[in-house]
């Protein structure tokens, strides 16, 4: 009997045994166009993915025999679920299992952008000592705004709380009991950036809010506004943000995702010491990697084999 084949555009190390039954082929993390996509992943009944490349359907079409994309994670902006879903090919990810590793992470890289940890460090490393000029911001009297009230966001709020900051939330899409449950107020989009002196993201990216942070929306933050994004980038406006941190119109920002990933070695990101830039690690702790890896990896096997998987696994259950 021929083996079903997997093609793997990631490491799958972690998983192999989960793999064993299917002909696995390893393709190298990279970015390719839709024409070498389809020749390395020619024959594919299953791909296994990551963010680097677009999957959408004239790569479906290339690939007649494919059933199922399988994405670690919770975003999926970078599959065209809906040409996935005409051709009968179902699309599975990890939604909200990276949220806890989310919020640890924002929350330990916002502390470490206020009270300036990264240029005190460097600064003590150049024979440098503490002075006033070195006093950062404590948590306690700011206002964490939270745009986006999901997993990741409620994640978020959880661990800021003992902090003491006030707490306020825009997410169109969630019951006032959510905010509730983590002491946030929840308000309208505009009194989100009026009231917060810290905005922190939490939103897929979609139609709806592609590039819905815009100069507008930055400016209410005012001169002492930080930005923190661990969501999508395409989220803020590049533009807008990069102007307002060049002309000192925000504090600074905590970017642990770019319109580009990686990001060039001449973005202007990197000239501004007031941001914090890490490269799309928020939800990358340990042991949630290899539960995603673990979970994403089942649930592939179980549609190749018609057997029943968790429809909350799944973007577009009514392939199955």
């Amino acid at each position: 009997m021929t083996r079903q084949r997997l093609v793997a555009v990631r490491d799958v190390g972690p998983v192999a045994e989960t793999f064993s039954a299917l002909d696995v082929v390893r393709v190298p993390k990279d970015r390719y166009t839709t024409a070498e996509l389809a020749d390395r992943a020619a024959g594919a009944n299953a791909l296994f993915v990551h963010s680097e490349n677009e999957y959408g359907a004239d790569l479906f079409d290339a690939l007649p025999d494919l059933r199922v994309v399988g994405k670690p994670g919770s975003g999926i902006d970078n599959v065209d679920v809906d040409a996935a879903t005409e051709r009968g090919i179902t699309v599975t990810h990890t939604p909200g299992m990276n949220a806890d590793s989310v919020g640890e992470f924002a929350v330990g890289a916002l502390v470490s952008l206020l009270r300036k940890i990264g240029p005190s460090e460097r600064h003590l490393r150049e024979g440098g000592w503490r002075s006033p000029e070195w006093w950062g911001r404590e948590l306690r009297g700011e206002t964490v705004g939270l745009l986006g009230l999901g997993a990741t966001g409620m994640s978020t709020a959880e661990r800021l709380r003992p902090f003491g900051p006030d707490l306020v939330a825009h997410d169109p899409y969630v019951d006032p009991a959510r905010a509730d449950a983590v002491g946030a107020d929840l308000v309208a989009f505009d009194d989100l950036f009026e009231r917060a002196s810290v905005l922190s993201v939490h939103v897929r990216l979609t139609d709806e809010t592609r590039g819905i942070v815009d100069a507008d929306a930055l400016s209410r933050l005012g001169p002492d506004g930080v930005v923190l994004n661990t969501a999508r980038a395409a989220v803020i406006d590049r533009d807008a943000l990069y102007g307002a941190l060049r002309e000192d119109r925000l504090a600074g920002a905590v970017l642990d995702v770019f319109h580009e990933e990686p990001p060039a070695p001449d973005d202007p990101v990197f000239g501004f010491e007031n941001v914090l830039a890490t490269p799309h690690l928020a939800g990358a702790g340990r042991l949630t990697r290899i539960e995603m890896l673990e979970t994403a990896a089942d649930s592939v096997v179980r549609i190749l084999g018609g057997d029943p998987v968790d429809e909350q696994l799944v973007a577009n259950p009514e392939t199955l």
